[in-house]
């Protein structure tokens, strides 16, 4: 089959792989591939890869070509991948919070062969029908973005009436705005552009307050004044800088609380009197359980989750997906379509 691969030395190439093979597995046609920020990662050595060469992507959806006797999917079905292997054992997997197992079996994308492949393998317990009503395209960004929004608000105890701020209009920023609304919060969004405040207001954001670099030292002043001095009851961080992970924190009323998500190099450093006198709290919230994604796939077959695709590249063009993606050039997400 025709597939990317990321190299030894830290190069895309497009080339002939062996397809899957593994016979307990299924195996799904792929007809999109999300192109996400943390392919980013990979490729700067910030994540390991676990052999070379390997075929990068953790979006995917397609149609199922193979599966194995007795699964609840078929050939021809649509459907989405959610790329967590639990071991199926332990307290986590059991209770429906496999992206936290800590021995699993695989991550899709991540220590097992992904989606920028015109083919790719998985449990078929992990793959999600899709309503016809939900593109490939669409539900590949919903198996990262999508799902980790709706896993990150749920982690949050968001309420009716709040407000909460989402740092960060990218791929998931723009996920995190939609389910929010929908939750009935108020929203305000961080941008580090002009160019990305419409993209915030369709998604549903009330406010868009432009910021960059050393700029979050005015974000709490900037809150205070959308939120009548109270600030606000949630910071959803994406953008992973220290600058506005402590800007973000500073910018919580009382008992608030601080969502990270975003991967970061960077530490965070913050006075313990800044969360201590308002009882605020930080969470952090990584990927995302089958739930979530579930959920995210039915918000988007209601029309209540939209997924802002940028463009469709095909697999040998990945190199003009990523670079785009590099220099910030993508209002919303690239998509790989083999």
């Amino acid at each position: 089959m025709k597939a990317v691969v990321m190299t030894e030395d830290l190069k895309l190439e497009y080339g002939e792989h062996d397809a899957p093979s593994r016979p307990d597995w299924a195996v799904v046609d792929v007809k999109a591939a999300g192109v996400c920020g943390s392919e980013l990662h990979f490729l700067d050595g910030m994540i390991p890869t676990p052999f070379s060469p390997f075929i990068l992507g953790h979006e995917i959806a397609g149609t199922v070509s193979s599966a194995p006797e007795g699964s609840k999917v078929k050939a021809g079905d649509r459907v989405a991948v959610y790329n967590f292997v639990g071991c199926g054992q332990c307290k986590w997997c059991r209770t429906g919070h496999e992206s936290i197992c800590p021995d699993p079996e695989a991550q899709i994308g991540w220590t097992a062969n992904g989606g920028f492949a015109e083919q790719v393998e998985a449990p078929a317990a992990n793959l999600i029908k899709l309503p016809d009503s939900v593109s490939f395209e669409a539900a590949a960004v919903l198996s990262c973005s999508g799902m980790t929004a709706v896993h990150a608000v749920r982690l949050a105890d968001a309420e009716l009436g709040q407000t909460a701020i989402v740092d960060g209009v990218g791929g998931v920023g723009l996920m995190v705005i939609q389910v929010l609304v929908e939750a009935g919060l108020r929203v305000l969004a961080v941008a580090d552009a002009e160019s990305r405040v419409a993209l915030a207001e369709e998604a549903g954001a009330d406010a868009v307050i432009v910021l960059s670099g050393e700029g979050y030292d005015d974000l709490p002043d900037r809150v205070k004044e959308l939120t009548d001095g109270a600030g606000a009851d949630h910071f959803f961080e994406l953008v992973g800088t220290e600058a506005s992970m402590r800007g973000g924190i500073r910018s919580l009323g009382r008992r608030g609380t601080a969502v990270l998500i975003g991967y970061t190099d960077d530490d965070l450093k913050i006075h313990p009197i800044d969360l201590i006198l308002s009882e605020a709290r930080v969470v952090s919230s990584v990927a995302a359980s089958r739930h979530d994604l579930e959920t995210a796939i039915a918000l988007a077959g209601a029309g209540k989750l939209s997924v802002a695709i940028d463009t469709a590249y095909p697999l040998e063009e990945v190199e003009t997906a990523v670079t785009r993606l590099r220099k910030r050039e993508v209002a919303g997400r690239n998509v790989l379509v083999p």
